[in-house]
């Protein structure tokens, strides 16, 4: 299934985490440039 959340915060983390964990295929949208590439190059956000 794919799931897209509006929101990179801890909820919206945490949330996709679990659904990829369960094998959906989730979409992660943010407008922070930093937490953006923190994401796709690091696979966590320190933020």
């Amino acid at each position: 299934m794919k799931i897209s959340i509006v929101g990179a915060g801890t909820w919206g983390t945490a949330l996709s985490q679990v659904l990829t964990d369960n094998g959906h295929d989730v979409l992660l949208y943010t407008n922070i440039e930093e937490c953006k590439n923190d994401i796709n190059l690091n696979h966590k956000n320190s933020r």
